[in-house]
């Protein structure tokens, strides 16, 4: 079959009832992490051979990557929820055409430019308008300290860029922001280079690059803040995606801001990924009753189990903070300071900057957010303060364009008792195609 072209679109306006009442524990489980899909269809066009990967994220992003591999020349082949791949190895791009369009997909956009750069290719790589808006200049510098020959396009280092790929060349590069994007870029460029890359950061954030290279035979040896690649040719593997922590993060997010919060929600077939979970270590710090079991066996590089949630009514409130746990929580903080208006006392967020560098500034969205539903929140400039408020739904609500606000929106008019519109849900086909459907386990939903 043909590449995908389309994903499962989410509707844009509903009206929400008044959340259904507590009646027993839920069951769930989350659909296929976005992050591993994306890095494993990538990882796969570059392997030495046929892979084939199951259970692929059907979202908005996902679709973006498997576009852009197709106009690239690699052979993508979809039959439902599977992709097999077949792989041109490390450096073997040799598309010259204009552009290849990563649309709203930073990911795509980003590790793309990475590939290319080491390869044979002479090309374009750009995006929509919300993706020119992202920088590229962090990416950009220690991809050129191993050779690479990119000319931005855009204003201010932004795309569209021009990737001419050459041979790339080993050596030390630094990553100075604190996100595994960078991290991930370098270890897909030094494949190809032409010795040891050494890749040093100030902070550990999600490792599933580097987890998939080691499977795939790959050697890269990593410490806290370091990270070294012998160049190498990924093996073809075969790889079932588990379930996505982000997700689980919103069913467990609504969860407990139903009136269903007492009883238990256990989420099957999650990645346990530690640098994953930070969502739920705070959530946990903050007085929220969640464990996790690891399956055995589950014949992948990352670990996949059982998360299972149940919480009081009100959480404690408190500061969340520090590089390692932010990291691994960085796209769910949103809905942290969501859950957090009922605490008991203020949630301060901290060493969360990288949310300015968003889709949009996600720390003056989810400060505008809350503000809506008449909690007093501030702004600071590496996070937020939300002090304890009952949260009062407006009758209708347009949501910010980016899929992690409108995850939180949701929780909080879950939260204030439902029974509002909601305008701007279908930001949520990013990630989330199935968002509304797991909103209905909680409350009424009626497609407007």
């Amino acid at each position: 079959m043909p590449v995908a072209t389309e994903y499962r679109a989410v509707p844009a306006r509903i009206r929400l009832g008044r959340p259904h009442p507590g009646n027993g524990p839920v069951r769930a489980k989350p659909h296929a992490d976005k992050a591993i899909s994306q890095r494993a269809t990538l990882l796969a066009a570059i392997a030495d051979g046929q892979s084939q990967i199951r259970k692929l994220a059907g979202c908005r992003d996902t679709a973006s990557n498997l576009r852009a591999l197709d106009r690239l020349g690699v052979s993508v082949r979809v039959e439902g929820t599977s992709v097999t791949i077949d792989g041109v190895g490390p450096g073997g791009f040799d598309f010259r055409g204009e552009a290849v369009d990563a649309g709203n997909s930073a990911t795509t956009a980003r590790l793309l430019i990475a590939v290319l750069a080491g390869s044979r290719a002479d090309c374009v790589v750009d995006g929509n308008d919300l993706l020119r808006n992202r920088p590229m200049d962090w990416l950009m510098e220690p991809l050129r300290q191993l050779g690479a020959d990119l000319t931005c396009l855009g204003r201010e280092e932004r795309l569209p860029v021009r990737v001419a790929g050459r041979q790339l060349r080993g050596g030390t590069v630094e990553v100075e922001i604190d996100s595994a994007q960078p991290v991930s870029a370098m270890l897909f460029a030094g494949l190809a280079a032409d010795g040891e890359v050494v890749i040093r950061r100030r902070t550990a954030a999600r490792d599933h690059t580097e987890r998939m290279l080691r499977w795939t035979g790959v050697d890269v040896r990593a410490a806290q803040n370091q990270v070294v690649l012998t160049p190498g040719t990924p093996r073809a593997f075969e790889l079932t995606v588990p379930g996505d922590p982000s997700a689980a993060a919103v069913l467990a997010a609504l969860h407990l801001a139903s009136p269903r919060a007492s009883s238990s929600l256990l989420l099957d077939d999650v990645c346990l990924n530690p640098t994953r979970l930070g969502f739920f270590r705070a959530l946990r710090s903050l007085g929220a009753d969640i464990t996790w079991q690891e399956r055995a066996g589950a014949g992948s590089p990352e670990p996949v189990g059982t998360i299972e949630v149940r919480g009081p009514l009100r959480l404690a409130g408190g500061t969340v903070g520090g590089k390692e746990l932010i990291q691994a929580g960085i796209d769910e903080l949103p809905l942290l300071a969501a859950l957090c208006c009922r605490a008991d006392q203020p949630l301060v967020i901290e060493d969360a900057a990288e949310l300015r560098d968003k889709d949009i500034d996600r720390i003056t969205a989810t400060v505008e957010l809350l503000t809506q539903f008449g909690i007093e929140a501030s702004a600071t400039s590496e996070g937020l303060i939300a002090s304890p408020s009952e949260p009062k739904p407006p009758t209708e609500l347009l949501l910010p364009r980016d899929h992690r606000l409108v995850f939180a929106g949701c929780v909080l008019a879950v939260l204030a008792g439902g029974e509002l519109v909601l305008d701007g849900m279908d930001a949520a086909a990013t990630s989330y195609p199935a968002l509304v459907e797991d909103l209905a386990t909680y409350v009424p939903v009626e497609v407007l």
